[in-house]
């Protein structure tokens, strides 16, 4: 049986140590990895002894972790969400001498934008998106009634602003404040708030509501055992109404697809809507990822406005997939797991 490395956060590598429960379901990783003839080797990078030859490896017995001095695998699945800077060379220098599947990639908001941007054929899909700047934000609030300001580095919903014109005033809602403001105060309360960080600027998409509430779509895009992008499942992300955020982990649920679109399509409407976001999600992995080769397991944030029509809000490297847990899509969260090691494997053909 060939070995599999899943590089893990330090916490979830702790956290089975223990036998505790995590986002990472480590069982699944076993039990699919036993169906394609691979066995999981679980470690922070850490856990990689000086040389990059040997990993103090965690092996799955059922209920918890238990170490073991191996070899590196030579196929390595990147699930690291947190790294510092010791971690992040180590991931690089393994890169160099494995496959390292999800690698280091640029995460800035920004850059990414202007890389799918430069693709006219995924153009469509792209809400415009600049850098954040008193001149910028005039431009778009002139242009659209809702407005995004957002960190150019950050995930979960942490730091991002929602602008909506009502009447003469704004409304700045966030996961902690909900203010309403003149124009000349919402100026001066935004630039105070942004500080010295790098923010973006985004146009609000007119998203689908369901039960009076917007949501957007969460679609996991990876790749198979053929190497090729292929969308493992997508769930919606209600959001909350009080910080309009359709994160979990602020607030917003998740439903199955079809749940939330019954509200406002027809089943036929529904089909079409469907594989025109998983034909936008497909060629944006592909021309993200022609930037970065090592990446092969995204989780992409879609949104759809009143038509059906798709947009692309965020893409997310190295998706934490509970999303589908908690929609209760149990088969797609599962297959989630199963695409990337049908990819690793693809690595060990032949051999």
């Amino acid at each position: 049986m060939k070995r599999i490395g899943i590089m893990l956060d330090w916490e979830i590598i702790q956290k089975g140590i223990r036998g505790d429960k995590s986002y990472e379901r480590l069982p699944y990783y076993v039990e699919i990895g036993k169906e394609l003839g691979l066995e999981p080797v679980f470690f922070h990078p850490r856990h990689v002894l000086e040389g990059d030859g040997r990993v103090r490896g965690y092996f799955w017995n059922g209920g918890k972790l238990i170490p073991r001095l191996v070899h590196v695998p030579r196929v390595i699945h990147n699930r690291v969400l947190t790294g510092d800077k010791k971690a992040r060379a180590i991931i690089a220098r393994l890169g160099k001498k494995r496959k390292v599947f999800n690698g280091l990639v640029v995460r800035d908001k920004r850059k990414v934008h202007q890389m799918l941007w430069k693709n006219t054929e995924i153009r469509a899909f792209l809400p415009r998106t600049v850098p954040y700047s008193p001149a910028n934000l005039r431009k778009f609030l002139d242009a659209y009634r809702i407005v995004y300001v957002k960190p150019a580095i950050g995930s979960v919903g942490i730091g991002v602003g929602r602008i909506e014109k009502q009447g003469n005033d704004y409304h700045f809602i966030s996961s902690k404040i909900r203010r309403t403001l003149s124009r000349q105060r919402l100026f001066s309360f935004v630039k105070t708030w942004v500080g010295n960080r790098r923010f973006l600027i985004q146009q609000g998409i007119p998203l689908a509501r369901y039960e009076g509430k917007t949501y957007d779509i969460r679609v996991s895009v990876q790749k198979n055992g053929e190497r090729q992008w292929t969308v493992s499942g997508m769930v919606a992300k209600v959001a909350n109404r009080k910080n309009k955020l359709s994160n979990l982990s602020r607030g917003g649920r998740a439903y199955p697809l079809h749940v939330v679109m019954d509200e406002t399509f027809s089943r036929e409407q529904q089909e079409k809507i469907r594989e025109q976001i998983e034909v936008a999600a497909v060629e944006i992995a592909k021309v993200y990822g022609s930037h970065f080769p090592s990446l092969a397991d995204l989780g992409m944030d879609m949104g759809i406005d009143q038509n059906g029509n798709p947009f692309l809000i965020e893409v997310n490297v190295r998706d934490q997939r509970y999303s589908f847990f908690k929609a209760g899509e149990k088969g797609m969260f599962k297959q989630t797991y199963r695409h990337p090691l049908e990819y690793a494997r693809s690595f060990y053909a032949g051999t």
